[in-house]
């Protein structure tokens, strides 16, 4: 009833989850099977080796309700590195199953940066652009990952941001079989 009352928008229902030290997801697959999509994002244990950082993020890409990772390398500017990734691996993963990778534009995040963002694009991944807002005025930083996307010379072909609906709808449902 809520959707005919929206009519023509159509609301999708999501989560940001933390992916673990090991790869599992902090939300079992019973609930991510009741999101539309799903953001999964390293939030903790960010000083691992390149081996298990990657690892961690490939067990992650091949959860067929993830949709985005996020911010995939956990960096803040000035203030943390941000997992050391082989990012080879995590391209062809994420190019294979489709999930898209998220320009964070939430300063200080900017991860992935500019050279990651066209390395991964020229690997055939999708890229999606998110504010990481906290509130109304946090949706104003876009444009930090519109500059970042811009450095990386990406054309809106890998952007799911710029995707029609139906294409956007299809995307999701694709990567959930």
């Amino acid at each position: 009833k809520t959707a005919e009352k929206l009519r023509p928008f159509r609301l999708l229902v999501g989560a940001e989850v933390d992916i673990l030290a090991d790869g599992r997801l902090d939300y079992g697959d019973s609930v991510l099977a009741e999101l539309d999509y799903v953001i999964a994002s390293p939030h903790s244990s960010l000083k691992q080796n390149q081996k298990k950082a990657t690892d961690r993020l490939l067990r992650a890409i091949d959860n067929r309700h993830v949709t985005i990772i996020g911010h995939p390398t956990g960096r803040l500017i000035d203030r943390r590195e941000g997992l050391p990734l082989d990012f080879e691996r995590i391209f062809t993963a994420a190019a294979r199953r489709g999930v898209a990778l998220e320009i964070n534009a939430g300063y200080p995040r900017l991860d992935l940066n500019d050279v990651h963002a066209r390395a991964a694009a020229a690997a055939g991944c999708r890229i999606s652009i998110n504010t990481d807002a906290h509130s109304i005025d946090g949706l104003h930083g876009i444009r930090w990952g519109l500059s970042v996307a811009r450095r990386a010379w990406l054309s809106k072909k890998p952007v799911v941001n710029c995707l029609p609906v139906d294409e956007l709808l299809r995307w999701i449902n694709d990567l959930r079989k």
